[in-house]
């Protein structure tokens, strides 16, 4: 919690924080949610691939083991990974996000003095093989 955010009172008379502090002594399955976020927030800081993978495979409720068979990976590749230590190719990447319903996208920015970055986000393409 922050300060901006805990000293807004609910509906119920109490701060964000003094709710969260009461759902998190009736509720396991709320603290062990409230750890795995604040995990994925310092994942972020590190590795931001790493951490969104993490994250959204969290909110799907899979296992690692289960995006390693779906995307033709081993499981510890996958928590390697997910560890931040592995940077996974472009083609394992799509795999990977395609198990969690995404897709990856390729962006360019381009620096223009005094004027706002230009961007490009596309797909990436698919590789062909010559």
């Amino acid at each position: 919690m922050n300060a901006k955010t805990d000293s807004i009172i609910g509906p119920k008379g109490k701060t964000v924080s003094e709710a969260a502090k009461g759902r998190a002594r009736r509720s396991e399955e709320y603290r062990e949610a409230r750890d795995e976020y604040a995990d994925i927030r310092k994942l972020r800081e590190r590795n931001w691939i790493a951490g969104h993978i993490r994250e959204r495979r969290y909110e799907l409720d899979l296992t690692q083991q289960e995006v390693a068979e779906r995307a033709g990976t081993s499981h510890s590749f996958v928590s390697k990974l997910e560890g931040g230590e592995h940077i996974p190719t472009i083609p394992v990447l799509r795999r990977i996000l395609a198990v969690l319903d995404e897709e990856l996208l390729i962006g360019i920015e381009r620096q223009v003095p005094d004027e706002e970055p230009e961007r490009e986000v596309a797909p990436v393409p698919e590789l062909v093989s010559g």
